[in-house]
């Protein structure tokens, strides 16, 4: 991965051998649960490898809505109890499907519809080293140090008619090839969360949308990690998509641009990659 995020074809890319195996790990979840010793010395060329999202088949996608404070108000959501303009006390967590993530440069479908939007992410990638399971946290003073593997970028592609059609969120944010994610993460052993200060952008042909930093989320990592833990098991490996800021299509003036064939979503995040997508 060259520094802007994009694709290094003439870079070389290494299996990363797991310290308590002593072997290359071969799924996402046991790469994000062991501490890298080595790197194998055999390369593959990059332009040889395919480049898949960061996550296993049986892996869960976590996401926080109204999470930057911009944001609130601006998609009218008619979700039950849920008002649009007040500052959420708590976060708001729903799910999305694990089989409507696809990778870096796969096209976004669609489905005929003129209602699709984008939303730009950090997403937090789970780790456990000393367990393969995260439940209950108590303390978030070293949670991210403890329970984060690394960083990447997501979109949270959202048909929003549909999305308030139904009453809940789920088809309208996990239709096929809803979830497009990088697949280069960067650890947050490199990256820790309190230097990660990094830009939000997001870019529609070429047009800046959206743009705020990561750090100002209403709701810390730390904060979303404890909140889900306390009632479901996290495992590493699984994928938190941290919230969207604001100028996204819904909001856009004096009328919403939604998402048309043939437009290009770039989304990318200072010091953690670019996530590039047609849509079709």
């Amino acid at each position: 991965m060259r520094e802007d995020g994009s694709r290094d074809d003439d870079g070389d890319v290494y299996d990363a051998v797991c310290a308590r195996t002593g072997a290359p790990a071969t799924t996402m979840r046991e790469l994000a649960s062991c501490e890298i010793a080595s790197y194998a010395r055999t390369a593959h060329k990059a332009r040889d490898v395919r480049a898949m999202v960061p996550m296993d088949e049986d892996a869960q996608i976590v996401c926080v809505g109204k999470n930057y404070l911009e944001h609130i108000g601006e998609v009218d959501s008619s979700m039950p109890g849920i008002s649009r303009v007040a500052t959420p006390e708590k976060p708001i967590i729903f799910p999305k499907s694990r089989a409507c993530a696809i990778a870096d440069g796969e096209e976004i479908d669609a489905h005929g519809r003129e209602d699709v939007d984008y939303e730009g992410e950090l997403a937090c990638v789970l780790g456990a080293f000393d367990a393969r399971e995260i439940r209950d946290v108590d303390d978030e003073n070293d949670v991210c140090e403890r329970c984060v593997f690394g960083w990447t970028v997501a979109n949270d592609v959202t048909a929003r008619k549909l999305q308030k059609e139904h009453q809940q969120w789920f088809l309208g944010k996990s239709s096929d090839t809803f979830c497009p994610m990088s697949p280069w993460v960067v650890g947050a052993d490199e990256l820790p969360w309190s230097a990660l200060t990094g830009r939000l952008e997001t870019r529609v042909n070429g047009e800046l949308r959206q743009a705020a930093n990561v750090r100002d989320m209403i709701f810390s990592v730390a904060t979303l990690i404890k909140t889900v833990s306390r009632y479901q098991t996290l495992r590493a490996g699984d994928v938190i998509l941290c919230g969207t800021p604001s100028g996204v299509g819904a909001g856009q003036k004096p009328e919403p641009k939604f998402l048309k064939s043939g437009d290009e979503v770039a989304i990318s995040i200072d010091s953690v990659g670019r996530l590039t997508n047609r849509v079709r």
